[in-house]
């Protein structure tokens, strides 16, 4: 998103501006969709908020850190009203929690039954998507397409945050298509989620840099066949495909608790002795 205008906000760099241009192409950063001429322009607030979330995604702001208005103030150049503003959608959003009893807002943790909770939630999401969404939209395999090569960039970079933002908006453009704007309002909080939880795994796989790579191409690939499947209007492999490509995140985490998985110890024979005899000198 530009920061034309936006007062102390800091400058973006290389990576964030190649995401600002997303939305500079006239593109929505959620649904990659084109907005309509009348489209009202990003307010202040609107632009800190972008950047907020982007680090509450990418995990700058970490899950269970304090935000509060005076750090909005300070980091971002907000007014207490604006930042006030900024806070409550951050809220509604479920990206922060207000916790009285702590005596604050936090950022909203991303422990073990909240990565459960974002799991069922986004193949939810895919299963309801792959079966009812509309394949009359005549301009989807056109934006499927443009979204899958800024894709398949942004995997080749690495950056984390710009392929998540890329991986929703190819999602959501055919969320767009379903005609239900509850369940597309759903389907956006669900992955905008499972983008945090998507850049925590990414970060984590990245020790293991052929399993990453191959995970990404696999990734690729299956955005290639949903597309070939829509431009065929294929019904029954998208209702197969799409929430076989959602259990790529459960994927990966199986795939990272296994790796940490602690080989079987074998004691030396006269070591295991002398420890057995140590034992039994202590009753």
């Amino acid at each position: 998103m530009s920061n034309k205008g936006v007062g102390t906000l800091p400058s973006l760099g290389k990576k964030a501006a190649k995401r600002a241009a997303i939305d500079d192409a006239g593109l929505d950063s959620s649904a990659g969709i084109k907005l309509a001429s009348n489209e009202p322009k990003p307010t202040q607030t609107d632009a800190a908020l972008e950047q907020i979330r982007s680090r509450i995604i990418d995990l700058r702001m970490a899950p269970g850190s304090r935000i509060d208005e005076q750090l909005l103030i300070t980091d971002f150049g907000l007014g207490r009203t604006p930042a006030r503003e900024a806070i409550n959608r951050l809220v509604a959003e479920g990206f922060v929690n207000v916790l009285p009893n702590r005596g604050g807002t936090f950022v909203r943790k991303l422990d073990f039954e909240e990565i459960g909770e974002i799991i069922v939630a986004h193949q939810l999401a895919e299963n309801v998507l792959g079966q009812l969404f509309s394949l009359e939209d005549e301009t989807m395999v056109e934006d499927l397409e443009g979204i899958q090569r800024q894709y398949e960039e942004a995997v080749k970079d690495l950056d984390y945050l710009l392929i998540t933002a890329l991986n929703e908006q190819f999602h959501l453009r055919i969320h767009r298509a379903l005609g239900n704007s509850f369940f597309y309002d759903f389907a956006q909080s669900t992955h905008r989620h499972v983008r945090r939880l998507n850049v925590h795994l990414y970060k984590l796989e990245a020790t293991d840099p052929q399993a990453h790579h191959e995970f990404f191409q696999k990734n690729l690939r299956e955005h290639e066949l949903i597309i070939d499947a829509i431009r065929t209007n294929d019904r029954m492999t998208l209702t197969k495909l799409l929430p076989e490509h959602a259990r790529g995140t459960q994927d990966r985490l199986v795939r990272i608790l296994q790796s940490l998985a602690v080989p079987e110890l074998k004691v030396e024979s006269r070591l295991a002795d002398l420890l057995a005899s140590g034992l039994a000198g202590l009753h």
